[in-house]
């Protein structure tokens, strides 16, 4: 067998840090105190990247004990440094015909192969060392690795779990919980990452990771909490400004995400991301003012952005800029022709300008494309009241209605239709829905302004179950 030679130094030290961390297991069993001590001073020189001392005590612990294991695998690590890989493993098979139950070989071996591009001969050394050394961490460690490395997440998963828990790694938690959200079993690694953080409490990237498992779980609440513990940790990163300002948006804190924006803006002006998300959330504040220079500067950033185009055109429509407004959306949608969004902006726009048969067409068009979209159905009902069709406009807001019940404007649409055909009763009814509804939009805006905490400072301890 011939190793092409491999220029990568990570690579190689990959092999060499498995042969440092294995060393304890293999003085352990060479025998004599002499051969230990030697064992590891060559562990050491391989450490500092010393190889010709290493080298030398291990050929001259061999030419005293020929067949020690332990020290021709270790010289194996030494050729593999030397980029003579044919001899390196050379090396390690005569290690495991001298011990067959040497681990730190079967690892070695298989990292070799790895690197060289023979996935299947490193999962069958390691599989044969699984079954001679069922317990052994390093073995399974290397192994759970590899599987992962080839697709097999959950396999990988049940490998590192395996692993006695007095003998686990130091990133058995990390690694699994990896292993599990790759699965897509994120129960369980919800369960790995909690482990995790009880080991670590301080670690950002956990608490980032829990957020996201969360998000999965559609725990939308503890998301946010583990973000803002982390931001209580790093109250001055960009990133994790802008990811909980994300967060707070989400679970409806839009003043809360304003100033995480603004703050991580500050850090990191003109990030183009950073513009739009702020741009969006001041539009959901109703900050039109605030909002307009910040769109502004993303499209000047990024003016092939479809997105962007259709935000600063809404925000102009709101503040009654139809001929801009206008503009910006139909560049929008000749960026991204399937913007049903769009459609359904520059058809109000159509509605409020008086001009009925273009808004009827566009909003036409998005209840086509997309029949679920309760804003066009209500649309497209107050432009049938214009025009006195009160059946067709009845059909349109029902159905409106039916998607989305929390929209009190299409009540009161309703109860108008209803009273204008006599219906008394359900007009009377639809009026009620009305004032339940725009009561429930007034709570989540008041929510939506409350501040737990300030962004521009640290966020509190949250407790976590």
């Amino acid at each position: 067998m011939v190793f092409k030679p491999q220029k990568s130094k990570k690579r190689i030290c990959a092999i060499t840090l498995a042969a440092i961390i294995l060393i304890s297991a293999a003085t352990a069993s060479a025998q004599s105190p002499a051969a230990t001590v030697t064992l590891k001073e060559a562990a050491e020189h391989l450490k500092t990247g010393d190889l010709a001392k290493a080298e030398h005590s291990l050929e001259r612990l061999l030419k005293k004990r020929p067949n020690l294991a332990e020290a021709v695998s270790l010289l194996g690590v030494v050729r593999v440094q030397q980029q003579r890989f044919q001899e390196a493993e050379a090396m390690f098979q005569r290690a495991l015909k001298i011990n067959p139950r040497l681990a730190g070989a079967y690892v070695n071996l298989s990292f070799l192969y790895k690197q060289n591009n023979q996935q299947q001969r490193a999962l069958a050394i390691l599989e044969q060392a699984a079954k001679l050394l069922p317990l052994d961490a390093d073995v399974l460690h290397a192994l759970a690795l590899l599987r992962a490395d080839r697709g097999e997440f959950a396999l990988a998963a049940k490998t590192l779990m395996a692993i006695p828990a007095k003998d686990r790694p130091g990133d058995y938690w990390e690694l699994l919980s990896r292993f599990y959200i790759t699965a897509g079993d994120f129960t369980k690694a919800e369960a790995s990452l909690r482990e995790q953080l009880a080991q670590k409490p301080d670690s950002i990237s956990t608490l980032r990771q829990m957020a996201g498992v969360e998000l999965k779980l559609n725990n939308s609440q503890r998301a946010w909490e583990y973000m803002a513990q982390a931001l209580r940790l790093a109250p001055n990163s960009p990133e994790l400004l802008f990811e909980f300002a994300q967060l707070s948006l989400q679970v409806n804190l839009a003043m809360e995400a304003v100033i995480a924006a603004r703050k991580a803006l500050m850090l990191e002006p003109d990030r183009p991301e950073y513009l739009l998300f702020l741009g969006n959330a001041l539009l959901s504040t109703a900050d039109f003012h605030a909002a307009l220079p910040v769109l502004q500067r993303y499209v000047e950033l990024k003016p092939q952005d479809a997105a962007g185009r259709l935000s600063l055109g809404w925000l102009l429509y709101l503040e009654k800029d139809f001929d801009n407004a206008r503009r910006q959306l139909e560049e929008s949608l000749r960026l991204n022709p399937e913007q049903t969004d769009a459609y359904y902006h520059l058809g109000i726009i159509a509605y409020e300008t008086g001009d009925t048969a273009r808004a009827l067409e566009l909003l036409s068009r998005v209840v086509e494309r997309k029949s679920d979209d309760a804003r066009a159905h209500l649309g497209l009902g107050m432009v049938y009241i214009r025009e006195h069709q009160y059946e067709k406009a009845r059909q349109a807001l029902e159905t409106s209605a039916q998607l989305n019940p929390e929209e009190p404007k299409v009540h009161y649409q309703l109860a108008q239709v209803y009273a204008r055909s006599g219906d008394e009763a359900r007009a009377q009814s639809e009026r009620e829905l009305y004032e339940a509804a725009q009561k429930k939009v007034e709570e989540k805006n008041r929510m939506s302004l409350r501040l737990p905490f300030s962004a521009s400072q640290s966020a509190p301890k949250q407790r976590l179950q």
